[in-house]
């Protein structure tokens, strides 16, 4: 369907912009769904002036599109005209088959002029008039509606509106409000009466608007089929801790730096055993010259198309498992320049190890609620000889490393997390445990650590691991998996990553340009746990390891707290 667009009159002053109502249909649809806009005439602005409002939901993937805004509209709690009531026209667009899962609305400015002459307090009228819309629309939806400005004259009805928002937002998780007021006075492009805008001021409201609104109300839905399950390599083995030992550092060792797009081939002979058909191995991408990722397989096609960690500054890795060849080898890719490092932490054996994941992780230590070290020593369960553990370092002052070790002296010269300054970044790492039953950690410069148990190796534990290609199990950005075109915010999506009858899944979970700051949470789906798997700050991509339990038909839980891209590639899986 077309563009229907219908306006009465708009003013030739273009500050501030007065008109009488504007109407817009964009039938096309998007991968988001269809949504509604209604305003009155602060949303009026971002209906005259291009790229208006629903072009720019467009280009965020919403559609079809319904838009309607006029001066003198309000929510309908009042006695005005009935055009000129919200309620109304929802009410007819439902009559007509109209009726979407996610409205915004921009109403206030007259509501709450109107407020003064209720016969009930300003606080009260404000919110029965909001809950009077919210009630219209109806249970369900999902509500987009921004805080008002007014003259600061007017500055007590204001508040009291935007209180009655946020309100809202706290009664119903699914109501999302936006600090238009500070957006406003910190931009500039608004008109003498503190409510209007420029037409420069609208475009860039518009703008904003689409990307706020898409972080709020943005989800994924189910289009397709779960990706078909990975090969598996080799068979079942169990775990031997390692050192950690590290087996290559190009900054010194042959054949030097990597150029983009070159792989390289690693021999872990001399630190596994004659019988490994797999290692666990923390690899860092350091001194990178461009935005990329690091890919790792043993040495057969393909590896390229599946990632464990992404850079874009600074020194950045996680821990992958991969097969072995025949000779105890395996090849590390990089899409961009960059050095390769890599410390060995456990090698999987016919005889070893096996793994027990805890029902509910642990937290052994938050140093936010005690006091930063340069070196912690940590108890863990009686009888563990290995711990798998989830280290996350919290707004460090400088840029560093976190070394994950058995207490060992002198301490060894490996990584089990790089952080940069001012960030929240988590590594999941496979450590030996001491004969005083401690793990310790050791960082390269002052910062907090928060460390979460995930799970225990022992010769009594419950899992072995099976190895397999590593295989893209879900990615929202082409539906790999059957999710599609956003992982929304607080939204959990239920992905198939390994077959039937598998007890715990081990992968990479990568979080990929979230639309703010951001974190992902993997588990077995049930009650979520409280700790994060990745982090990443708005606009970024951060990829973590993960070793967490399934259901029993090899389903994972993944929660995003905001709105952005979730990845995730198994490595292998864990059975009885």
């Amino acid at each position: 369907m077309a563009t229907t667009t219908v306006a009465i009159g708009v003013a030739a002053d273009p500050d501030p912009v007065e008109a009488a109502p504007i109407e817009i249909v964009r039938g096309n649809d998007g991968p988001l769904g269809a949504i509604s806009v209604i305003g009155d005439s602060v949303m009026v602005g971002s209906l005259a002036f291009g790229p208006d409002l629903p072009t720019r939901l467009a280009e965020q993937g919403w559609g079809p599109i319904r838009a309607r805004a006029g001066e003198g509209y309000s929510t309908g709690y009042f006695g005005v005209g009935t055009t000129f009531r919200a309620s109304y026209w929802i009410d007819l667009w439902k009559s007509q088959g109209w009726d979407p899962d996610a409205v915004v609305v921009n109403f206030g400015a007259n509501d709450a002029g109107l407020c003064q002459y209720r016969n009930e307090t300003i606080d009260q009228c404000s919110y029965n008039a909001i809950k009077h819309l919210v009630d219209t629309i109806g249970p369900g939806k999902r509500i987009w509606w921004p805080k008002i400005t007014r003259f600061p004259y007017n500055r007590v009805s204001m508040d009291a509106w935007n209180n009655a928002l946020d309100r809202m937002a706290s009664e119903h998780p699914d109501f999302h409000t936006w600090d238009w007021p500070s957006v406003m006075y910190a931009t500039g492009n608004y008109s003498s009466d503190h409510t209007h805008l420029s037409p420069t001021g609208y475009r860039n409201r518009s703008l904003w608007m689409a990307e706020e609104i898409t972080a709020s109300l943005g989800r994924a839905t189910d289009v397709g089929l779960a990706a078909p399950i990975p090969t598996s390599t080799g068979g079942v083995s169990e775990m031997v801790p390692i050192g950690p030992e590290r087996v290559l550092d190009t900054r010194t060792d042959p054949p030097g730096r990597l150029s983009a797009g070159q792989t390289i081939e690693v021999d872990v002979s001399d630190v596994v055993p004659s019988d490994a058909t797999a290692v666990a191995a923390y690899v860092t991408a350091a001194g990178v010259a461009g935005p990329g990722h690091l890919g790792a397989n043993a040495c057969t096609a393909g590896i390229e198309s599946s990632s464990f960690t992404n850079y874009s500054t600074g020194d950045r890795g996680a821990v992958t498992i991969t097969p072995l060849t025949d000779d105890k080898t395996f090849c590390v890719y990089s899409h961009a320049a960059a050095d390769v490092i890599v410390d060995v932490q456990a090698a999987f054996v016919d005889d070893g190890l096996r793994f027990t994941p805890l029902p509910e992780l642990e937290r052994l230590i938050d140093t936010r609620d005690t006091t930063a070290n340069r070196r912690l020593e940590l108890p863990v369960p009686d009888g563990a000889e290995a711990v798998a553990v989830n280290i996350t370092a919290v707004m460090g002052s400088a840029p560093g490393h976190v070394t994950a070790h058995p207490c060992l002296d002198p301490i060894p010269n490996t990584a089990t997390l790089n952080y940069l300054p001012g960030e929240v970044i988590a590594s999941s790492a496979y450590i030996p445990v001491s004969d005083e039953g401690t793990i310790c950690l050791d960082s390269f410069s002052l910062v907090d650590l928060v460390v979460d148990l995930t799970g225990t190796f022992s010769e009594s534990g419950r899992l072995a691991f099976q190895p397999a290609t590593p295989t893209r199990m879900l990615d929202t950005r082409d539906a790999t998996g059957g999710w599609y075109p956003i992982h929304g915010l607080e939204q959990t999506l239920e992905v198939t990553v390994a077959p039937m009858g598998a007890q715990a899944v081990t992968g990479t979970i990568t979080l990929v340009a979230p639309m703010r700051n951001s974190h992902l949470q993997a588990w077995s789906c049930g009650d979520r746990p409280t700790n994060s798997n990745v982090n990443a700050l708005q606009g970024r991509t951060l990829a973590n390891f993960v070793t967490t339990g399934t259901t029993s038909d090899g389903t994972l839980c993944l929660f995003a707290i905001n709105a952005g891209q979730t990845v995730f590639d198994t490595t292998g899986w864990w059975v009885e």
